[in-house]
């Protein structure tokens, strides 16, 4: 996704927050005056594609921070338009298009907002030697008979021939993605339709009659990489900074950190010169920020860095960052919601701050509560929240619980997920009966996965999927964790643990459920970064929404310890990267005889 990401407030000409008022005389009679009406809020906007021509076909999203539901959707007009009215508050527009990689926006929106401009291309690879698709072949009734990912090759010609011999005999019809960069996908070059996926990128659509095979050639696609170009009504100066000192460091950074990639792509693994490299960016980006013309816009920055630089802080310096946040940064300030690291950077230092620090800290959180809008209230009360849990506050847990389930938090990301921690009904929790299941295998033509099949053994339930960081930056702990409670043997080198071989007879069976694109997506990973020698099941991206619900859960990876009586053990953090080994060595101890 091409990052444009400022905000619209109300704020006065210089670009300030607005001061509090001063402190009124104390009236004995008068009637005190309402408040004056807002001013009408709409978010509308024109768009064309990289070079100024229309766009092919578009669709936009405006979403309230932070809330499931959308507020509108729908497709651009003819011209690009689109215009919503909308309260005022802070909201996520998205715009995807056809040949164009998705735009997202984050808006505080009190008055009118508008937006005109060329959208960016994607930044994929050029005439890779092989191409990755996404491919979805597609019935009468237009439901997907097979969904699959394939690998095929660059011919002489310099185009790409996808063989569709092979074709389930009842598809009238091909959709298809081509595998981008990031983790992103897009459309094809070749298409009778397009359809978007709902994620901000577009489906090719194709009709296989009289079709045995689609040649498929790039350069009929948009020069890759053009930036986006776009023009906003109504900017105020100080978040304007914020917005050009994000365009200006935000390549740098990216570029910096894909040279960091580890060879699975996901996570991060920099060297010491590749830190050190990192570290004097920080500090050249550091010194920027600094030295902005006023003291607004240079919090502002600093903000705006944090977001760019947070993660490569050794502890000292996130002390630091956090005491410098806490003495100039109100947490009711309207434009915070712009800023993605804030709470992060506090979770990170709390971890080993000391109480005076804590006390500070939590009256920040506590302030916070106060804040307009509910995703950054949210933030403040989960902070306390978690605080509490883990100093064994119960009724403090409650007494705060109680707060996220107020009406101004309902339909929020956040409180959904703080439901599955801290409900005291909610599915997944130590001592319930962890939900009856069958999975389809991973393997073609292989038997479900069935619950029943396990009863009498212990096993370890993980949802996961090959495009997710979290779940594969823990593939090592995961494969150390087999080992040492199976007695296996790693290989040599300091890759060792990738191509680990299975137990003969497990002590804890892993079962891992994928919510990826297709199978082979999982057994390409497999054969190439991580062996995972145990159970596989698949639910794709097709079950991922029903599994969830099932479930009660809402984001992956989720690790579930399930004893030989079908009762959850462990759930949650506890099972999760360093913590794993111990929390089976310890469930293991607990259970087993002498």
């Amino acid at each position: 996704m091409i990052s444009w990401l400022f905000v619209l407030a109300a704020c006065d000409s210089a670009g300030h927050a607005p001061a509090p008022p001063a402190a009124a005389p104390v009236a004995t009679a008068a009637t005190p005056e309402p408040a004056p009406a807002p001013a009408a809020s709409t978010i509308a906007g024109r768009l064309r594609a990289h070079d100024g021509s229309p766009l092919r076909a578009g669709v936009f999203t405006v979403s309230r921070n932070g809330f499931m539901k959308p507020v509108a959707s729908g497709a651009l007009a003819a011209d690009g338009s689109f215009r919503v009215d909308v309260e005022p508050g802070f909201y996520w527009l998205s715009v995807a298009a056809v040949d164009h990689a998705q735009a997202g926006q984050h808006l505080l929106v009190n008055g009118p907002v508008e937006v005109e401009g060329n959208l960016g291309t994607y930044a994929r690879p050029q005439s890779p030697e092989a191409l990755q698709l996404n491919l979805q072949f597609l019935g009468p009734d237009h439901r997907p008979l097979a969904v699959e990912s394939k690998t095929v090759a660059r011919t002489p010609a310099g185009t790409y021939r996808l063989d569709l011999a092979g074709r389930p005999k009842q598809a009238v019809q091909l959709r298809y993605q081509l595998a981008g960069g990031g983790g992103r996908t897009y459309n094809g070059p070749l298409a009778d339709s397009y359809e978007p996926d709902g994620g901000g990128d577009y489906w090719s659509v194709v009709d296989l009659a009289r079709r045995d095979a689609l040649e498929l050639d790039l350069a009929a696609l948009p020069p890759a990489g053009k930036p986006a170009q776009l023009e906003w009504r109504g900017e105020p100066p100080g978040l304007r900074a914020v917005r050009l000192y994000r365009d200006a460091w935000e390549s740098r950074v990216y570029a910096l950190q894909r040279s960091m990639m580890r060879k699975d792509g996901k996570m991060l693994a920099p060297d010491a010169a590749q830190k050190a490299t990192f570290a004097a960016l920080a500090a050249e980006a550091l010194a920027e920020a600094d030295a902005a013309a006023s003291d607004d816009e240079r919090m502002l920055l600093r903000l705006a860095h944090l977001d760019l630089f947070f993660g490569h802080d050794d502890p000292a310096d996130a002390r630091e960052r956090a005491d410098w946040l806490l003495a100039r940064v109100d947490p009711l300030d309207p434009r915070l919601g712009v800023f993605l690291n804030i709470h992060n950077l506090f979770a990170y230092v709390l971890g080993t701050a000391d109480e005076t620090f804590a006390a500070r800290a939590e009256a920040w959180f506590a302030r916070s509560e106060a804040h307009p809008d509910p995703e950054i209230a949210l933030g403040g009360l989960s902070q306390l929240l978690y605080r509490a849990r883990d100093r064994g506050l119960d009724a403090r847990v409650a007494e705060l619980y109680a707060r996220v389930r107020e009406p101004r938090f309902a339909g929020t990301f956040t409180a959904k997920y703080l439901a599955e921690q801290f409900d005291p009904d909610r599915a997944l929790q130590r001592g319930k009966p962890f939900p009856d299941f069958e999975f389809p295998a991973l393997a073609a033509g292989a038997p479900p996965v069935v619950q029943a099949d396990r009863r009498g053994r212990m096993y370890f339930v993980e949802f996961w999927a090959t495009w997710c960081g979290p779940c594969v930056a823990d593939m090592h702990d995961l494969h150390a964790a087999y080992a040492a409670i199976h007695g296996l043997e790693a290989g040599s080198g300091a890759d060792g643990l990738r191509k680990l071989g299975p137990a003969e007879r497990p002590r804890i069976e892993f079962v891992f459920v994928s919510t990826d694109q297709s199978p082979g997506d999982v057994q390409a990973f497999r054969d190439k970064h991580w062996s995972m020698p145990w159970t596989h099941a698949f639910v794709g991206r097709g079950g991922e929404a029903a599994t969830m619900a099932r479930f009660g859960f809402s984001g992956i990876p989720t690790g579930v310890l399930v004893d030989g009586t079908g009762t959850i053990v462990e759930v949650g953090a506890a099972l999760r990267g360093e913590q794993l080994l111990p929390t089976l060595e310890r469930v293991l101890a607990a259970t087993t005889p002498g």
